[in-house]
């Protein structure tokens, strides 16, 4: 059977078409893409009808879903286009006493604690340099170092010094200094590493000195009131038991005065000369004379005469010290 000639030029021009079509098609589809793989580089090709995801997975390129690729994934694969994946590295941070595994796509140790919102006070101190570059399985440790300081006020008692006067009788007593009390100021500082107490310091500062009570206490005895020869009476301020004996009148004391009834010897260590003095059962005579054996408490009695002397002998009396 005979094709019209018509009819043969009809189906060669369709099927030149057909041809010349599937050729068209072919050569859009083949792609070829360079990929930067965290660094490396790569040239694929290949047919790509898909999206730069399945084309990459189709050339045993797999993406994770946290890394970074450009363009993304979904778009349309172009014939020369540049595509950079990113991984990121995966680092632990250890702030104080609290750890986690970060995945992340700063490039060094300062970016991280940025990226991480870690902030660094005064005391604070990281294991790595700031400008460290960061790689997988790096520790980055944060050591928090605070301080505590707390603040007391202690009292500081006063002393009481008492001393002894004669200006004053046996049982007064007087303040010259009323004392107050001062007070302290107690200063903790407590030092914490991550949480933990590591060390402590305590500064003391005397902020009011106190001042101390003065008391004198009297050491002069009372005055004690004596019956006099002939009625009256006398106030003694002080006394001795002495050893007595008796010399006679005539001559100079060691005072001067003339050596008379009215008149003793004393030993001036034990009774200061030109005491006025009171002797029960002589009366009331002057301390103005010394003698070489009148040595401690001994005393001699002036009397008028020898036989007086003689009659007196030796006694042991209280002697008075009078006003």
């Amino acid at each position: 059977m005979r094709i019209p000639k018509s009819k043969v030029l009809y189906v060669s021009a369709a099927t030149v078409a057909l041809l010349s079509g599937s050729s068209v098609a072919a050569s859009t589809a083949y792609k070829t893409v360079t990929v930067q793989d965290n660094g490396q580089r790569k040239v694929i090709r290949g047919f790509a009808t898909g999206n730069l995801g399945k084309f990459l997975a189709g050339h045993q390129i797999q993406c994770a879903n946290n890394d970074r690729v450009s363009p993304s994934l979904a778009a349309p694969v172009i014939d020369g286009m540049n595509v950079v994946i990113t991984h990121p590295v995966t680092v632990t941070l250890v702030d104080g006493n609290y750890t986690t595994q970060v995945d992340t796509f700063a490039k060094t140790v300062g970016d991280l604690l940025d990226e991480q919102g870690v902030q660094l006070h005064d005391g604070d101190t990281v294991n790595l340099s700031p400008d460290a570059a960061l790689v997988n399985g790096l520790t980055v440790q944060v050591t928090r170092t605070n301080k505590q300081i707390s603040v007391k006020t202690q009292e500081i008692p006063f002393q009481t010094i008492r001393q002894r006067t004669a200006n004053l009788y046996v049982g007064e007593q007087r303040v010259l200094t009323h004392g107050v009390k001062g007070s302290m100021q107690i200063q903790t500082t407590s030092v914490f590493v991550n949480g933990r107490k590591v060390g402590q310091r305590v500064d003391k500062k005397v902020v009011q000195p106190a001042v101390n009570e003065v008391i004198q206490i009297g050491t002069r005895p009372r005055p004690q009131q004596l019956s006099a020869r002939g009625g009256g009476s006398l106030l003694a301020s002080k006394k001795w038991t002495v050893v007595a004996t008796a010399y006679t009148a005539g001559g100079r004391t060691a005072t001067g005065v003339p050596a008379q009834p009215g008149v003793i010897a004393v030993d001036p260590n034990v009774i200061p000369l030109g005491s006025k003095l009171y002797i029960p059962g002589v009366g009331i005579v002057r301390a103005a004379d010394t003698g070489g054996a009148i040595v401690g408490n001994r005393i001699d009695i002036c009397v008028s005469n020898e036989s007086a002397a003689e009659s007196w002998g030796v006694r042991t009396v209280t002697v008075y010290e009078i006003q």
